[in-house]
């Protein structure tokens, strides 16, 4: 499996956001995420890293990632 460290680094709120534009938006994610004035780099760049995992395991994980960052942003 690819390395997630870039999305696993972010805050609970932005990787939220990563996971939600990704589950939604698949591969035009990073292109929206860029548009974020001051993360967006950083955020297009968890979504590559999500978008690079095989489909079969990128949704249930990215699902749970969305899960786990809602419970824990509280």
């Amino acid at each position: 499996m690819r390395k997630t460290n870039t999305f696993m680094r972010l805050e609970p709120y932005d990787r939220a956001r990563v996971a939600i534009a990704v589950l939604l938006d698949g591969g035009e994610a990073p292109l929206y995420l860029l548009n974020d004035a001051d993360r967006g780099g950083e955020l297009r760049e968890a979504a590559e890293e999500l978008l690079a995992m095989e489909l079969d395991i990128r949704f249930p994980f990215v699902g749970t990632m969305l899960r786990l960052a809602l419970e824990e942003a509280g």
